[in-house]
């Protein structure tokens, strides 16, 4: 009723309106009907624009978010609604500019946003933006707002105000930063895992490599060389270990080259065979030793084969059968590991990649595992451009993996043969310090570098590092980071104070990208990660320009 009667008063204006023209300046009755009814027509626009403000308030003020209007350059408060004064902790604020109802944003940024969207027109959001706030007298606390301001055109052009809705999400920010703080301490603790892993697998490896140096005899080289291989599949899990949602992501260099499949399952059949004599299962390979040419990295390969392996050994009852086909098929290179084992349910199979994912197991986990197995055989084999299924008739009726790998061509050449490490290089009776806290590390290495014709002294931390080193002059200098009184880093800024121009090198457990661009800032002129490739490193020294040792 209130607004038929408003709306009856506004047409008896505008025709009094036109009554009021006619009188003061006579004109014709055209005229006179035109001018009443633009008076009517105005007079309706600017009902129906009152009667929109006020739903559109009525809708603000009960929206479950918080909105406020502001006018003009001052930012005065036109409109805000209940859900904003609440958020603000405020009662009665239209009227007031924004500096008047808070003071304490003086210095925080908050005006100078407000300014720079009235002036060009530009909205802003944030999604999580600290303020500090007053919500309650003589009580500053911290508040995180997900909000929005967007300018409102005036009708002349420019602005004439802008329209704020704010969301307080300070809960959620503390979870975001509780859990930013859980994977900084999940990565840290990784990266001392894999240092600590690391540590005894140098020596291990560098021993290794040091036999075949020295050693003639072929009595044991079957034996060095699986160990070799073991220790190197050890060191690439650790490395894996230290980023688990790079592999989730396929975020892993591949070492491609042209292999035969034979050889990879070769290599994966001795990496499960522990499990697969234990479970005193039978094994079938039918897979040619040759025309099974796939271009990839044999390691990884042998990764995703093994892992096949393992996890039909794990499913299959002690004393089952296992087979491994390989054959071509068209311009790819077919696998397939069938077990008869457990077999796979029907809702298991779409999600059976899945990460963490594994079938129900015994309360005693005879299976083990962690279901990070097969969430790598199929990103590894993405990332050599093939494919796995899972193919498995219901539980009870075994299972069947099949892996497709686009097939490769032969090389036109071969490639010259790999240089041994058998065959000692001819040093350049290069002075080279070893810093090492590890002693077997520090000794292995040693005495593989004085093979390689260096002249080497030993040191197993900073002090006596510096002392050995001012009387030793090294040219090359290989340091660990993690050392005990002072680390790696300390030891290296000591040695140049002390006039010591050698270059040094980081020989380390810490392999993360982080690790390496902090060795790199630090001056070090290089970073290998435990255990250490002695091919690698002898071919990196002998290209390593040595200065003249003390300055």
């Amino acid at each position: 009723m209130l607004s038929a009667r408003a709306g009856e008063e506004s047409r008896i204006e505008g025709l009094q309106a036109g009554v009021n023209d006619y009188l003061v300046k006579p004109f014709s009755a055209r005229e006179f009907v035109a001018r009443v009814e633009a008076q009517l027509l105005r007079a309706e626009v600017h009902d129906i624009e009152e009667s929109n403000m006020r739903r559109l308030a009525t809708i603000f003020q009960h929206a479950p978010v918080a909105i406020a209007i502001l006018k003009g350059p001052q930012h005065v408060f036109e409109f805000a609604n209940q859900s904003y004064l609440d958020l603000v902790g405020r009662t009665e604020i239209v009227g007031q500019t924004v500096r008047e109802v808070f003071p304490e944003l003086d210095g925080q940024g908050i005006y100078e946003l407000l300014d720079s969207v009235y002036t060009t027109g530009t909205p802003f959001m944030a999604d999580s933006l600290r303020v500090r706030i007053r919500r309650i007298p003589d009580a500053l606390e911290d508040r995180y707002f997900k909000f929005v301001y967007q300018p409102m055109p005036a009708p002349s052009g420019g602005t004439a105000g802008i329209a704020v809705v704010a969301t307080d999400v300070t809960d959620l920010a503390a979870a975001r930063r509780e859990a930013e703080a859980g994977s900084r301490a999940k990565d840290e603790f990784l990266a001392m895992l894999g240092h600590e892993l690391r540590n005894p697998l140098a020596p291990i490896l560098t021993a290794l490599q040091l036999m075949s140096l020295r050693d003639g005899a072929e009595a044991t080289a079957k034996e060095r060389a699986v160990i070799d291989r073991q220790i190197r599949h050890l060191v690439r899990l650790v490395d894996d270990l230290l980023d688990v949602s790079r592999i989730a992501r396929g975020k892993i260099d591949l070492a491609r080259a042209h292999v035969e499949l034979a050889k990879v399952v070769a290599q994966a059949v001795e990496m499960a065979s522990p499990l697969l004599e234990e479970r005193r299962h039978n094994l079938v390979l039918r897979v040619p030793r040759s025309g099974l040419l796939v271009n990839g990295d044999a390691v990884r390969l042998s990764q995703v084969v093994q892992n096949l392996l393992t996890n039909a050994a794990k499913y299959t009852e002690p004393g089952g059968r296992i087979e491994v086909d390989g054959r071509r098929c068209g311009g790819d290179i077919e696998l397939r590991v069938t077990d008869n084992g457990v077999g796979i349910s029907p809702d298991m199979l779409p999600i059976v990649f899945d990460l963490f994912v594994q079938e129900r197991q015994s309360v005693d986990r005879s299976r083990g595992g962690l279901g990070l197995g097969l969430t790598l055989v199929r990103t590894l084999v993405e990332l050599h451009g093939g494919t796995v299924e899972a193919h498995s008739a219901g539980v009870g009726r075994g299972s069947e993996f099949v892996v497709r790998l686009p097939a490769a061509q032969p090389a036109a050449s071969p490639r010259p043969p790999r240089q041994s490490t058998r065959r000692p290089a001819s040093g350049r009776g290069v002075r080279t310090l070893v810093v090492d806290d590890n002693r077997d590390a520090a000794t292995m290495l040693g005495e593989a570098l004085s093979a390689f014709g260096h002249d080497v002294r030993v040191a197993s931390d900073g002090p006596s590092a510096l002392e050995l080193a001012i009387a030793f002059r090294p040219q090359i200098i290989l340091l660990d980071l993690g050392l005990p009184v002072m680390d790696g880093y300390e030891v290296a800024e000591q040695l140049r104070h002390a006039g010591v121009s050698a270059m040094i090198v980081a020989v380390t457990g810490y392999g993360q990208e982080t690790d390496r661009a902090r060795s790199e800032a630090s001056g070090f002129a290089a970073h290998f990660v435990k255990p250490v490739d002695l091919d690698e490193l002898k071919r990196a020294l002998d290209r390593m320009p040595v200065p003249g040792g003390v300055r």
